[in-house]
C-alpha cells in the first residue's frame, strides 16, 4: 500500500496570515492549493464582509465543500495545502473526514497583533468585526488532534520552516 496523501491545513481567524503561509508551502512544495474562503457562497460572503459569521448550517456546508475538495484531491494520489479557519474542534473533525491524514498549522497571535495585521493588509479584506467574532469562537488544537500551533509574531519565513519541517514528520509519522 502506497502513502497516504497529507493534507496540511494551514487554520486560524482573520488576520493570522493562514493564505500568505499555505501559498508558501504550496510553492514549496508543488501541491495543490485551496483557499476555502473561495468556496463560500455569495451569501455567506456577504455575511462575512459585514462582520459576521454565517449560521452553523451554512459553515457546516461550506466545511462539506472543502473535505469534497480535499477527497477529490486525494483520489488522484494528491497531498495538499488548504488555507481554513477550522475554528472550532468539531469543524476540524469534520475536515478529518477527508481521504488521507490531515494535519493542522493552527497560527495564532494576541488580538492587538491580529487586529494590526488585518489593518495593513492590502486588498479587499474582510472588517476588523469579523476577527471580533471569531475569537470567541476558536478552539485551539487539543493533545488529540495531528498538529501544531505557531505564533504569528514571528517572521514569515520562521513559520514557513517550522511548518515545513512538520508536515514533513507528520508525513512519516501518520502513515499506516
Amino acid at each position: 500500500m502506497g502513502a497516504q496523501p497529507l493534507h496540511i491545513v494551514v487554520m486560524g481567524v482573520s488576520g493570522s496570515g493562514k493564505t500568505t503561509l499555505a501559498r508558501t508551502i504550496a510553492e514549496r512544495t508543488g501541491r495543490p492549493l485551496l483557499e476555502a474562503d473561495d468556496l463560500h457562497p455569495a451569501e455567506n460572503l456577504a455575511i462575512l464582509q459585514d462582520g459576521k459569521l454565517p449560521g452553523e448550517r451554512a459553515r457546516i456546508a461550506w466545511l462539506d465543500m472543502v473535505r469534497e475538495w480535499m477527497d477529490g484531491q486525494a483520489q488522484q494520489g494528491h497531498s495538499t495545502i488548504v488555507a481554513c479557519t477550522a475554528l472550532t474542534k468539531g469543524h476540524r473533525e469534520r475536515l478529518n473526514e477527508a481521504d488521507g491524514v490531515v494535519f493542522y498549522v493552527h497560527l495564532y497571535g494576541t488580538e492587538d497583533v491580529l487586529a494590526d495585521r488585518m489593518a495593513r493588509r492590502i486588498g479587499e479584506d474582510m472588517p476588523r468585526e469579523l476577527l471580533d467574532a471569531q475569537l470567541p469562537m476558536l478552539q485551539r488544537l487539543t493533545p488529540d488532534e495531528r498538529g501544531l500551533q505557531l505564533d504569528v509574531a514571528r517572521t514569515p519565513e520562521q513559520l514557513a520552516d517550522d511548518a515545513m519541517a512538520a508536515a514533513n514528520f507528520a508525513e512519516k509519522a501518520y502513515q499506516d
